[in-house]
């Protein structure tokens, strides 16, 4: 009879998970992580929600941007990363993807009484889905990104239960320790349901598709036949990346060269790699955690783990906490744009001043004029270098543009409309902000007809801020459709003329009247952005 317990008993696992769900972080957690699975699993507009995701959260997108830039991830000829959208080009979905759920991950698992030891065991969790991503070529797994998350959910019930359930996995660590049990065996008997049985539990009300919860269960003892399908190699891989993390702190350095050995010798069917290149690979996953470790502020010469982990791969100590060679956000020398002021209209708008002190900013980091200039001026990095790169789709480009902006200023929505030529029809295509999709769908109006605010803004290629829907100057030149179906009493549009022809639209908004602002320097970089669209749209036609 397997240790496991296979399945959970559904009254333990209940009871388990209603005690999680009363710990007030739990519930966003698994909102977070939910969210990112429905996406990854949706064949819509994967790429815009998902970055429309990560930018909901400011602390997740500054650190996913830091991992972007440094050498783990950094390809040749990358350039600087600066905004969701670009990383999702250079890096690919799947890879975004994994580093958002370790940072999800990480980030709710910590700042608690026994914070180090979850370090810890977040460090070992990290590391075996370094080395699952080295190995995945060699067990003949095609998704890198897929082998990294399958191993880094191998023990994810341990470490929600230390983490949840502290002085019961304490209780499970000494009864292991001392009795000479299964951690299987103990936490059954402790908890009413076995570690893994927890994991799959939650993964599964996570959203986490089905191959990669299968990863998750122990693999029998002896050595393995080698796999005959991909989830077969995915659990082969996630059970020996594993296995190695929990030799490495337990066995003497004596005993090492013994240990690897038996270790690829249970896998060498299924994951056919030698003692000499394992230890090749463990070097470059350290080398890799290093770089995470740094983002997190995780210092791995504190990790007795990391420490060990080092020994074994052939260094001489666990990898310091040096800062890594990034590239820099704000470009110094960068070239300077031209000054502009926005140019009053029949509608008789202006720019009013900037005060960053003042206003609602809905849960938006407050920034100085200076830091909104950096990110704009990061973000037309981010769309030169990918408008020399042919292969980068339209869109993406168009993402940039819309998340620099989006960013920088602070918008609550920013929508990028396309003119359907056939219906003579401006059409949204897509945006990021709360609930965008929605917003997406209510602009849908025609080319024609009396010329309310945005007419005239495409028909006079004018930049319109409108600063309150219903100031008796302008309230009768906003549309019908617009007061139905937005709630924004402020925003701001930026038409796309091609060859002097109007093909789209760029609109932001905030929701309270006044809460737009735009001096002229940010005025400026706005507007070279909108220039960076045209041009984009120029070189595809």
């Amino acid at each position: 009879m397997p240790e496991s317990g296979g399945e959970a008993k559904p009254n333990a696992l209940d009871i388990l998970l209603r005690r999680m769900r009363a710990v007030g972080d739990f519930p966003a957690l698994s909102e977070a992580i939910g969210d990112i699975n429905r996406i990854a699993s949706s064949d819509r507009e994967g790429v815009n929600e998902l970055s429309n995701n990560i930018l909901k959260d400011f602390a997740l997108t500054n650190k996913l941007l830091k991992l972007a830039n440094v050498a783990f991830y950094n390809q040749v000829g990358g350039g600087s990363i600066s905004t969701i959208s670009r990383a999702v080009v250079i890096l690919g979905f799947d890879a975004v993807r994994s580093i958002a759920l370790s940072l999800i991950l990480f980030d709710n698992l910590e700042n608690k009484e026994h914070a180090q030891q979850l370090k810890e065991e977040f460090v070992k969790v990290l590391y075996a889905g370094m080395l699952a991503r080295e190995m995945a070529g060699k067990a003949q797994v095609k998704d890198v990104e897929e082998a990294f998350i399958g191993a880094m959910l191998h023990n994810l019930g341990r470490m929600l239960a230390m983490f949840y359930f502290p002085e019961e996995s304490a209780l499970i660590r000494r009864r292991v320790e001392a009795e000479g049990l299964s951690d299987a065996r103990v936490s059954t008997d402790v908890l009413g349901v076995s570690f893994e049985s927890l994991g799959i539990g939650i993964a599964r009300s996570w959203g986490f598709p089905d191959q990669l919860v299968q990863t998750m269960k122990k693999l029998p003892e002896g050595k393995l036949r080698k796999s005959a399908s991909n989830v077969d190699r995915l659990c082969a891989l996630a059970e020996f990346s594993n296995a190695l993390c929990e030799v490495i702190l337990d066995t003497p350095d004596a005993d090492r060269g013994k240990v690897l050995a038996r270790l690829t010798a249970r896998f060498s069917d299924s994951v056919p790699v030698t003692v000499e290149q394992l230890t090749g690979l463990m070097e470059k996953s350290m080398q890799d955690i290093a770089q995470f470790a740094l983002v997190v502020n995780v210092n791995l010469k504190h990790s007795a783990f990391a420490k060990q982990a080092s020994k074994w791969a052939g260094m001489a100590s666990a990898p310091g906490t040096s800062p890594a060679q990034v590239h820099a956000n704000a470009q110094q020398g960068a070239e300077p744009y031209a000054m502009a002021a926005l140019d009053a209209n029949v509608l008789h708008e202006h720019a009013p001043i900037l005060d960053v002190e003042s206003g609602e900013d809905g849960g938006k980091p407050q920034r100085t004029p200076e830091e909104i200039q950096s990110i704009l001026t990061s973000g037309l990095q981010d769309v030169s270098n990918s408008l020399i790169d042919d292969a980068i789709p339209i869109n993406d480009i168009l993402r940039m543009i819309l998340e620099a902006m989006y960013t920088g200023m602070g918008f609550a929505h920013v929508v990028l409309c396309i003119k359907d030529g056939r219906q003579n029809r401006m059409c949204g295509k897509f945006g990021f902000g709360d609930d965008v999709q929605g917003l997406v769908r209510a602009f849908d109006f025609p080319m024609t007809g009396q010329p309310d605010v945005f007419l005239v803004a495409l028909q006079n290629n004018a930049d319109i801020l409108i600063t309150d829907i219903d100031d008796p100057k302008i309230a009768t030149r906003i549309p019908a459709w617009y007061r139905q179906h937005v709630p924004a009493r402020t925003f701001v549009l930026f038409p796309v003329l091609v060859k002097g022809k109007p093909i789209g639209l760029i609109y932001a908004d905030r929701p309270q009247p006044g809460d737009i602002t735009i001096p002229e320097k940010e005025l400026s970089l706005l507007k070279s952005l909108r220039n960076q669209a045209v041009l984009a749209i120029r070189q595809s036609l």
